[in-house]
């Protein structure tokens, strides 16, 4: 019975394991944080659409601090090019939020959230 186990059931528990904590993604982006990342796009399209640029300015660096809390759940689930690039695509919103250029700002909020929505499938 030992044999059994030791050859047959603990490496498929442990597989099975592998295989939920690798599609865990679209669960683990969301659940249970106290400060979830979709609200600020939004409300950070909101502040530039409004040309309140300071206050939009603290609100990407927020984001990036609940970005950074996200990652940490996603970094087992997910491709390490797609959290390079949602990574990268913030740096570049925070730059165009200080160069005070709307139309950048926007299209680089767009595609942090297309890259989010994209994180977990």
């Amino acid at each position: 019975m030992s044999r059994f186990l030791l050859a047959k059931v603990i490496p498929a528990l442990a597989l099975a394991l592998f295989v939920v904590l690798m599609n865990s993604g679209t669960v683990l982006k969301t659940y249970g944080l106290a400060d979830p990342v979709p609200p600020y796009f939004e409300r950070i399209a909101m502040l530039i659409s409004q040309d309140q640029w300071p206050v939009a300015g603290e609100n990407a660096k927020r984001l990036e601090v609940a970005w950074r809390k996200v990652v940490r759940r996603l970094q087992f689930s997910e491709e390490r090019d797609e959290i390079n690039n949602f990574r990268h695509s913030l740096a570049r919103l925070q730059g165009y939020i200080a160069a005070e250029d709307r139309g950048g700002a926007l299209a680089e909020l767009k595609e942090l959230e297309e890259t989010w929505e994209d994180l977990g499938k």
